[in-house]
């Protein structure tokens, strides 16, 4: 078991009540994604999972650590919804590829790798939406998260190939800085 997966799997072993919160780009943005299916990136216990599937959605949580997809089932379950877990390395592009289309992609809270990002065309259907909300570097300047898992200033503006920029944003959300993208596969 990879030390990031061990990490994880421990933090959401250890954590008792409320899951994560829904992060307020998805709350405040989600009619803007396209109806159908939602492929939730790095989906850790599931708060956007379970918001989008309460909208009407049929949602798909992956994430590294499989503790975290147990609290979502159990949540998921107790608000009698569906959710497909599957637990998996988002550094495992060739697994990725592997789950099909989807008609949305929501990643948040998580910087996606280079490699992760160019294949994310692949997971949408055609006029497909990718929802990406991230920590920026502000986080690190005022707050000490690690630098290395912020965003740099419209780090995705200029790798979005076969994606069309609805809107990109740096915004301060609830305490945190943010910066947040909608995108839509043009080819």
């Amino acid at each position: 078991m990879s030390s990031v997966r061990e990490k994880w799997n421990r933090r959401y072993a250890e954590k008792t009540g409320a899951l994560a919160s829904v992060p307020g780009a998805i709350t405040e943005g989600w009619q803007q994604l396209k109806p159908g299916t939602v492929l939730d990136l790095a989906s850790g216990d599931g708060g956007s999972s379970l918001f989008l599937a309460q909208q009407g959605f049929a949602v798909t949580a992956v994430d590294i650590a499989e503790e975290g997809l147990k609290r979502l089932a159990i949540s998921a379950k107790a608000q009698q919804l569906t959710i497909r877990t599957l637990q998996c390395d988002l550094d495992d592009v060739l697994a990725l590829k592997q789950l099909g289309q989807y008609d949305n992609i929501v990643i948040n809270r998580f910087r996606p790798s280079p490699a992760l990002f160019s294949c994310l065309p692949d997971l949408l259907t055609l006029q497909g939406k990718l929802m990406l909300n991230s920590f920026n570097v502000r986080q690190h300047q005022e707050k000490g998260f690690s630098e290395r898992f912020c965003l740099l200033p419209g780090e995705y503006l200029e790798v979005a190939a076969n994606f069309r920029v609805e809107y990109y944003r740096s915004l301060e959300r609830d305490g945190d800085f943010m910066d947040e993208y909608l995108f839509v596969r043009d080819a």
